[in-house]
Parts: structure tokens; C-alpha cells; sequence
């Protein structure tokens, strides 16, 4: 069995916008079974967070909204093996088409640091 990367998140929220975490999960980790994130989101960017490497492959799933649940912003993001990494962003519900997810990943010999990026459309 190999063991997977480490995850390092960054979370950057580039609206005026805050939005609020709806629900959070880890899925399958040998090594945790949750990851803590901030309930608010305002402008700006959030360090410190993340989840060890794990001897099983993992996802981790996290929703905010900056609506009271109308809009959901998702990401799902898998790990499999030293350097497997999916990321999967969704942005459904009523406002939808006004926002953008992205992200950028970056394989260091730390495991996976990954920027989150959440933006109103203009």
C-alpha cells in the first residue's frame, strides 16, 4: 500500500462576499476524519489548514455559500498514492453563474499545497 501526500490548504476568497461554510467531511483517511476549516470566509486568504499524508486514499469534501445554502461552492478533492491529486470544483444553485472556483496545486517535498481560489464573476 502507498501512502498518499500530505494536503496543505489555502483557501482564497477574492469577493466582498462572505461566504460560510455549509457542511465539511473526509472520506476513507487512515490518518484523520476531519479537517477543520473557518465557519466565515471573508476577503482575503486562509493558511494552516490540511490533513496528513494517509495510508489509504482519501477524499476530502467541503460546500460554502454565500447565500444561506441557495448557492452551494465545492470542492472535492482526492488523493491516491504520492502523487495522485483530483480536484473536482462545483458551483450550483440559484447564483451560480456568478461565481468562478480554480485552483492551484503544487507538489513540494512537503506533499500537496493547494490554493482554493473563490471569485464573484463581474
Amino acid at each position: 500500500m502507498t501512502t498518499t501526500a500530505a494536503l496543505t490548504i489555502l483557501l482564497t476568497n477574492s469577493s466582498s462576499q462572505n461566504l460560510t461554510l455549509k457542511s465539511c467531511k473526509v472520506i476513507g483517511s487512515s490518518s484523520a476524519s476531519t479537517l477543520k476549516l473557518p465557519e466565515t470566509l471573508g476577503r482575503g486568504t486562509y493558511g494552516g489548514l490540511g490533513l496528513p499524508s494517509s495510508e489509504t486514499p482519501y477524499s476530502a469534501e467541503w460546500v460554502y455559500t454565500p447565500d444561506d445554502g441557495n448557492t452551494l461552492l465545492s470542492f472535492t478533492t482526492s488523493l491516491n498514492g504520492p502523487t495522485g491529486l483530483t480536484i473536482i470544483p462545483a458551483e450550483t444553485g440559484h447564483d451560480a453563474r456568478f461565481w468562478q472556483l480554480g485552483e492551484g496545486p503544487d507538489l513540494t517535498n512537503e506533499g500537496w499545497i493547494v490554493r482554493y481560489y473563490y471569485a464573484a464573476k463581474s
